[in-house]
């Protein structure tokens, strides 16, 4: 790429706001992954929820890898068209342990999981309240409308499932749910089908409050009833509230069943008012000549009324792929391959002796808080390896920031380098060394050591790992970026003496987010050049590591991203080292934000322009 790009973006958002609500969608992101081994988006459920365009403009999905997730889940009403996609419902478990009477909790706060936001949907997920049989602790809590649970397991004891809002419907498929006293209970319009529902202890199964004048409320069909061994009678259900209705249709009963079948909850006026039903079931516990003689059974013409268009009164509600939201199918665009990735492979840096090094014990520590994990005391670098599914050849070597003290790993590294892989860039994090006289003869060099090694190991195995030897690029954050620049200007540094591989170590481009360039002491980030060089480092060393002075004409093309109010790192780092390119007629791209502070990472939430969108059209732009 040899003409020069000179772009400089003052985004004033107040200006963009009202129109940003309802346009340009593709800004936004609709795609998030949790995992807890660090290879999502998030760690955190709650955090990808939070994270969420509220009302979207087009259907967000949340995949979910295998794990437990230990937290308390909240969907807002106003986080709606959401899917949740689990790897294995066996494997991904939602789990909590509160309880009514913990605290100041109660019922209805006692919830593992509470969805509010419509046209929600969940597949391949468990959802559990570990509390234990000590009184009500809801798995979850759902009163929106248009809620779809596909093979998802519901574990809990008393009130396992709250099926909330009186105008709201839902529907669960192939799904298993245990419990033990009216652990289906709500005011909802919910259908089961092809259900697994277990009794653990001599109870109720349903307690329904239908809203006085709702022609359905709970419709089980094609559905197994089963019990734990010590059950020895169980009932369909009790009526909550007047009014309740409840009905099972072609489902198996044990024989656990009591013959009366249904309670009145000790209330005879609920016998005037509930809609109990049945049709067709089988089973030892199937048995109608018993039942209660307020519970209705079925004729075929009226069973026939039971189906979820006429239940959940939507027949003509098709969504633009052609379904409707009561459809069972598989949820539109599922990508099978977020799951089938390989975990990233892991690579030493150096084979045998790392260069430039003391010999002194690994002290290497992590620490995740905020959603982020802090490696500190690294003296074994290693590259990360994230491969895209489609490789397009480019490949980016990320340098994460952290004031040369620690590397944010995830933030500024992991996340970055998924996002890369979405484009077709194969990624590598490379957790470099961090300064330290006890571990490095030289702590000044090391980090540019490992840098030059890293370009140096890329470039050599181009073939095995899939990329082009001549789009090979740096990118750093913070200190990462004074890395990154560093790499970028002093490519014909021998940093590392004592090698005399003549692989070339120089970036093909480089990709500088609010960068330490300069060590001049009025625009620095002094933390960065104290832990690197020391606060007393002579001027040559000074000039050395200030990557605006050292810019010529063989330096690759570059891209930057600063905010005009970052008080760590002072914009007029990345202005200087802009100036120096435009001197010396290096194609240039800088995206300047009036405000976002530092640190932001891949969002800047003080806009709404995205950055990435931007970095993605110029890296399409170099492979011409």
């Amino acid at each position: 790429m040899r003409k020069l790009v000179i772009i400089i973006s003052l985004i004033a958002g107040c200006l963009l706001y009202a129109n940003a609500q309802t346009s340009n969608p593709q800004q936004y992101k609709y795609i998030f992954t949790v995992a807890k081994d660090g290879t999502g988006d998030y760690y955190f459920i709650q955090d990808a929820i939070d994270a969420m365009r509220v009302y979207p403009l087009a259907p967000i999905t949340l995949y979910i890898k295998n794990g437990i997730y230990n937290e308390k889940i909240e969907l807002p009403a106003n986080n709606t068209d959401v899917t949740f996609i689990g790897e294995n419902a066996d494997s991904v478990i939602i789990s909590f342990n509160d309880y009514s009477g913990k605290g100041k909790h109660t019922t209805f706060t006692s919830y593992t999981v509470k969805i509010s936001g419509n046209r929600f949907r969940a597949e391949n997920i468990t959802f559990a309240n570990t509390a234990g049989p000590v009184g009500q602790a809801l798995a979850l809590y759902v009163d929106a409308d248009k809620a779809v649970f596909k093979n998802c397991k519901f574990l809990g004891n008393q009130d396992t499932i709250f099926l909330s809002g009186e105008q709201a419907r839902q529907l669960f498929v192939d799904c298993y749910i245990e419990g033990t006293t009216d652990f289906i209970f709500g005011p909802s319009t919910a259908v089961f089908k092809n259900c697994t529902i277990k009794a653990k202890s001599n109870s109720y199964i349903t307690a329904a409050n239908t809203t006085k004048g709702k022609p359905y409320g709970f419709v089980f069909i094609d559905c197994k009833i089963i019990a734990d061994p010590v059950v020895t009678k169980l009932y369909l259900g009790r009526p909550w509230r007047a009014y309740a209705k409840t009905v099972f249709i072609h489902c198996e009963l044990p024989k656990v069943i009591a013959p009366e079948g249904w309670d009145n909850w000790g209330n005879a006026a609920n016998e005037k008012t509930t809609g109990y039903a049945e049709y067709n079931n089988t089973g030892e516990g199937s048995a109608t000549g018993k039942r209660v003689k307020w519970v209705k059974q079925l004729s075929k013409q009226a069973a026939n009324r039971y189906t979820p268009a006429i239940i959940f009164n939507d027949h003509k509600d098709i969504e633009a792929s052609g379904y409707r939201w009561f459809d069972d199918r598989i949820a539109s665009g599922f990508d099978k391959t977020v799951f089938a990735n390989k975990p990233p492979q892991i690579v030493p840096l150096y084979q045998n002796v790392v260069p430039n090094s003391t010999g002194a014990a690994d002290k290497e520590n992590a620490v995740t808080r905020d959603n982020v994990t802090r490696i500190a005391k690294v003296s074994r670098p290693t590259l990360t390896i994230y491969r895209p599914a489609k490789p397009n050849g480019q490949s980016v070597i990320i340098c994460p920031g952290g004031g040369y003290t620690i590397l944010a790993f995830d933030k500024e590294g992991t996340r970055v380098a998924e996002e890369f892989n979405r484009w077709g860039v194969t990624a590598f994090v490379l957790k470099y060394r961090l300064p330290d006289d006890t571990t490095q003869v030289d702590r000044s060099m090391a980090p540019l050591q490992d840098a030059q090694q890293a370009v140096r190991l890329v470039r050599t195995n181009a073939k095995e790992w899939g990329v082009d030897k001549n789009k090979i690029g740096i990118m750093g954050f913070s200190a990462g970026g004074h890395l990154a620049s560093t790499a970028a200007t002093h490519f014909d540094v021998k940093a590392d003496p004592l090698n005399n591989d003549t692989t070339s170590v120089r970036p093909d481009f480089a990709i500088l987010i609010y960068p330490v360039i300069s060590f001049d002491s009025t625009i620095t980030h002094k933390g960065s050049r104290n832990n690197l060089v020391g606060a007393s480092a002579a001027l040559d060393k000074i000039n050395f590591f200030s990557s605006e002075l050292q810019v010529t004409t063989a330096t690759p093309a570059s891209f930057l991203v600063h905010a005009g109010d970052d008080g760590a790192v002072p914009v007029d780092n990345s202005l200087r080292y802009y100036q120096a390119c435009i001197k010396n007629k290096v194609p240039v791209e800088l995206h300047l934000y009036p405000a976002g502070g530092h640190g932001f990472g891949m969002n800047n939430k003080t806009t709404t322009d995205n950055w990435l969108e931007r970095l993605k059209n110029w890296l399409n732009q170099l492979k011409k």
